[in-house]
């Protein structure tokens, strides 16, 4: 697996939101059942605009990489996430990768609806919901989520 190709590929996970109206993304409270239903469609609607811009780069393009990424970054390790419910090691490798740095980032990051969590509580959060993810990554952020914590204060 190329690593530069997930550095240059995770940038792209949630372009699919642009399909998204602002009045879902930018809402300060819950979104309804129907409103998740259609958030959830970023994630299709990213592959779709991503394997449209691949076209003719190839096989091997970092872009390839960027499709799987922005179809499968919700999918869950236990099998609850989405678009498809893919479990375990059926969910590609960048992706399950990409999952863990998007959840701290969406956890430590100010959203419409929500305040951003310090670093502490993110991790506490995360171990919570440790069935989310791939076991054998998230034990290696917990090894180095204190340089999660100096990169997000460094940017922040």
């Amino acid at each position: 697996m190329n690593f530069k190709n997930i550095y240059d590929s995770s940038i792209l996970h949630d372009v699919g939101k642009v399909g998204i109206p602002d009045a879902i993304l930018l809402k300060p409270a819950s979104l309804t059942p129907r409103e998740f239903d259609m958030m959830k469609t970023h994630t299709s609607i990213g592959y779709s605009a991503l394997d449209d811009a691949s076209r003719g780069l190839g096989a091997d393009s970092f872009l390839d990489m960027s499709k799987d990424i922005a179809l499968y970054h919700h999918e869950r390790w236990d099998g609850k996430g989405y678009p498809s419910g893919k479990t375990g090691e059926d969910i590609p490798l960048c992706a399950r990768i990409v999952t863990i740095g998007d959840i701290y980032d969406a956890l430590t990051s100010k959203r419409p609806y929500k305040d951003e969590f310090p670093h502490q509580k993110a991790v506490e959060i995360m171990q919570q919901e440790f069935y989310r993810f791939d076991p054998g990554i998230f034990q290696i952020f917990m090894e180095n989520n204190n340089e999660f914590e100096r990169i997000q204060k460094q940017f922040s």
